[in-house]
């Protein structure tokens, strides 16, 4: 799936020709956004090389799969590589899809392989605008801040989603010490390494366009990258203080497993302590009534007595237990 934008003459249009694009790219009051979705780089990449002038290198890097956030200057073009964020509550897992961004001066190249749904709302408004505050119309650098500006929006719901299920974990590793929670625990710590891996450098990238890219970034534009690199920074951090919280989830968690271990030993030996001396009275008479001592001449009342009394040395271990708060 692919869809090409040109602004040219104060308005947007979709059709498109490879004599079109050859001409506006050589118009510099025009401006092109090719979007490009899926596995169509392998058919695209022939006019990405020609009309864009993008390097071979550049193609192979767009194919990777797993590449780091970077920012690379090539011939009369820079190369950005960046993520979104994704989270699935159903599964406690996340998800981080690439983005390749290839910009010049009248140009601009999104490159992924998953749907990116920001993205496709960020391509109806720039169609269906026709006002003069059409984000194309102010040239690469605002199209360029619309698009990253757009794609950092998206990290707060992911964030929001991510600050429910820390809620959730809190309540439920005091309550309930199950696996089911060590294992939503580990798979939410995963989760939130993953995205704090993909965030970080995208920090450094979000500085180095604003330090780097000189002419194609004029001053006037730098503010609004800077207020990007702000929303970066504080998504790390609300990031890192989630890590944070989990490990501490973690430690309260094996605190309360072994707390509970505690208590089912100190029934268990509650249990034990109540039946030892009950052990011992039963074995100073051999467990055999029939011939004890005054069994003969008492007519059995002496059974009785030894019942009675292993009953009253239960009841007072068990006062005993009660008034020791160990019961």
């Amino acid at each position: 799936m692919r869809q090409l934008l040109l602004w040219q003459h104060g308005k947007v249009t979709c059709d498109w020709s490879s004599e079109i694009l050859h001409h506006v790219l050589q118009d510099h009051d025009a401006h092109v956004w090719l979007d490009v979705q899926g596995e169509d780089i392998e058919q695209m990449s022939e006019m990405l090389r020609h009309d864009f002038g993008l390097s071979q290198l550049t193609l192979d890097t767009i194919a990777e799969e797993k590449e780091r956030a970077r920012l690379v200057e090539q011939h009369n073009y820079f190369y950005l590589v960046v993520h979104g964020l994704i989270f699935d509550r159903e599964t406690d897992t996340a998800d981080t899809p690439k983005l390749d961004i290839a910009f010049g001066k009248n140009f601009l190249v999104t490159v992924h392989k998953t749907p990116l749904p920001w993205l496709d709302m960020l391509i109806q408004t720039a169609t269906k605008d026709a006002s003069t505050e059409n984000m194309m119309r102010h040239g690469t650098p605002r199209l360029l801040h619309a698009i990253l500006d757009t794609m950092v929006d998206s990290y707060f719901p992911v964030l929001e989603d991510l600050d429910d299920v820390v809620d959730e974990l809190e309540n439920e590793t005091v309550q309930v010490a199950s696996k089911e929670v060590q294992g939503r625990l580990f798979r939410l710590k995963r989760a939130l390494a993953q995205m704090r891996r993909v965030i970080s450098p995208q920090i450094e990238v979000m500085n180095a366009l604003i330090n780097r890219t000189g002419d194609f970034i004029p001053t006037d534009a730098e503010p609004y990258f800077a207020d990007v690199h702000d929303h970066l920074i504080r998504t790390f951090e609300v990031l890192d203080s989630y890590r944070d919280l989990m490990s501490g989830l973690l430690d309260v968690y094996l605190t309360t497993v072994s707390n509970r271990l505690n208590e089912v030993m100190k029934q268990l030996a509650i249990i034990s302590t109540i039946f030892l001396p009950i052990t011992f009275v039963t074995g100073v008479f051999g467990q055999n009534f029939a011939h004890s001592p005054q069994v003969e001449h008492d007519a059995g009342y002496n059974f009785w007595i030894v019942m009675a009394f292993m009953f009253v040395i239960t009841l007072a271990q068990l006062a005993y237990f009660r008034y020791r708060k160990w019961l």
